[in-house]
């Protein structure tokens, strides 16, 4: 009778323990699907400052060469305004695209990084 009881005890003390550790596993996911969210809102508004500050200097670029081309005196002038300006748009958008990808890169890895780290001991079998 005392055995039965015991065993009754500790399935009930082991279901006890396997709640507790499923509902501890799953405020930690909720904690971090949080914390992800909040790196996704911030990198995601980095990302999109990176986009229009290229689009904004781009913008500028071309009214710039446009006010230049209409002051242009002669076609030889005008081809060579053009020229330059079409280099450095080149380098221009060159290093645009570098700084978005990095910023593409870190929003990617910031928001992983709260859901890669930690969940690998919460699903280990049951001791």
């Amino acid at each position: 009778m005392d055995d039965r009881k015991s065993a009754e005890r500790r399935a009930s003390n082991a279901v006890r323990d396997s709640a507790t550790r499923a509902g501890e596993t799953a405020r930690e996911a909720a904690d971090r699907l949080q914390e992800s969210s909040s790196k996704a809102a911030e990198g995601f508004r980095e990302y999109q400052l990176r986009v229009l500050s290229a689009v904004q200097a781009n913008v500028n670029a071309m009214f710039e060469y446009a006010q230049d081309a209409l002051q242009a005196q002669s076609v030889s002038e005008l081809m060579e305004l053009s020229a330059t300006h079409s280099r450095r748009q080149l380098e221009t958008i060159a290093q645009q695209s570098r700084e978005i990808a990095s910023a593409a890169q870190k929003l990617a890895t910031e928001t992983t990084r709260p859901l890669a780290g930690g969940f690998g001991s919460q699903f280990n079998p049951m001791s």
